[in-house]
């Protein structure tokens, strides 16, 4: 029987203060993940925090222009790793430095390869420590994890944040605000409390820790989001405690492919298209939706942006990746493919 497989990201804000690995913080999280492999589980850490080590050691003129993150990461991506492959190397755990995009892990060319280096790193009792290669593009590393998750048919993954889960309104601003302590399942409602994105050290916040549970959830794996400084907060939520907010996977007769996965709900939605009277019909029978069936609603968007479709009554029934601005829908041609059928998922209930 194979080991229970659980992934963990952890984020810049709950591991890096003033450009340093926090080495509480750090000791921590080492002692949890050897206590996950002494349970007979096999975990996969995801780890922010390059970006912000790098940045501290760059000069002046390193920090200024478009590409100064990604320099920051290549500067500080070694300095993550370092620090985690001493700290589990202290508990006789060996780690294994794995730096991949999205592409890498849906793409045709690199998934199987990414999944069995992956497997094989966990068969062979290392600790796959993975981070996004910002080197190359800054995105986040929440949902990367969550496709991580997903390619390795992982039990559970851990979101691990700077506040103790999904709460009803923001406990930063709230001090009555109510945490939610199970989802059944993720929904546009359940995504609004989120709010805006917060603003940090980060390239994450709430809302992406929201899309990483949207594409987890609709691929099968149960995720847990969670404030890092409680105690014992990986263990306690790879275990199924009462820690920080759990939402369960959805239930689906057949689950979306990785790649359409990612398209759709790697980013939160940029506006909404107004769907006609037939417009569940089609999303249901999993065709494209042209011009025909929608009108833009009063957000402008552009190509490759993510947009929610309603139908008549304003309920999401769809969210996926536009192949058109909104200025080039009114007089278009009916048959203008705006969502094309791999490129959006259904969010209507099974």
């Amino acid at each position: 029987m194979r080991p229970e497989r659980v992934v963990i990201k952890i984020g810049t804000s709950s591991l890096i203060s003033a450009g340093e690995p926090d080495p509480a913080k750090l000791s921590a999280l080492a002692d949890a993940l050897l206590r996950l492999r002494n349970d007979g589980r096999q975990p996969v850490l995801v780890a922010s925090g390059a970006i912000a080590l790098g940045a501290a050691r760059l000069p002046p003129e390193g920090r200024l222009g478009g590409a100064a993150r990604q320099l920051a990461a290549a500067v500080g991506q070694g300095l993550l790793f370092e620090s985690f492959r001493h700290s589990l190397e202290q508990r006789c755990l060996t780690a294994a430095q794995v730096l991949l995009t999205p592409v890498d892990v849906t793409g045709p060319e690199h998934h199987d390869s990414t999944r069995a280096v992956l497997e094989s790193c966990l068969d062979t009792g290392l600790v796959p420590v993975v981070n996004e290669n910002d080197t190359v593009m800054v995105r986040n590393n929440d949902v990367l994890a969550a496709l991580l998750a997903a390619a390795l048919g992982a039990e559970r993954l851990v979101l691990l944040t700077d506040v103790p889960g999904l709460y009803e309104s923001d406990p930063r601003r709230d001090a009555n605000a109510r945490r939610i302590p199970e989802v059944r399942a993720m929904t546009p409602e359940i995504e609004r409390l989120a709010g805006a994105a917060a603003r940090g050290p980060g390239t994450g916040g709430m809302q992406a820790k929201l899309c990483a549970a949207w594409i987890a959830t609709l691929a099968g794996v149960p995720t847990v989001i969670a404030g890092a400084d409680a105690e014992d907060a990986v263990v306690r939520a790879v275990r199924g405690e009462d820690i920080g907010t759990l939402v369960h996977a959805r239930a689906r007769d057949k689950q979306p492919g990785l790649r359409r996965l990612w398209r759709a709900l790697s980013a939160p939605p940029a506006a909404r298209l107004h769907g006609g009277p037939d417009t569940r019909r089609l999303v249901a029978d999993g065709g494209p939706l042209t011009a025909r069936h929608l009108r833009p609603g009063a957000e402008p968007f552009e190509a490759d942006d993510v947009v929610d479709v309603l139908d008549p009554d304003g309920r999401v029934v769809a969210r996926g990746r536009t192949r058109v601005a909104s200025a080039a829908l009114p007089g278009a041609a009916p048959d203008l493919s705006v969502l094309h059928h791999t490129e959006y998922i259904s969010l209507l209930e099974e």
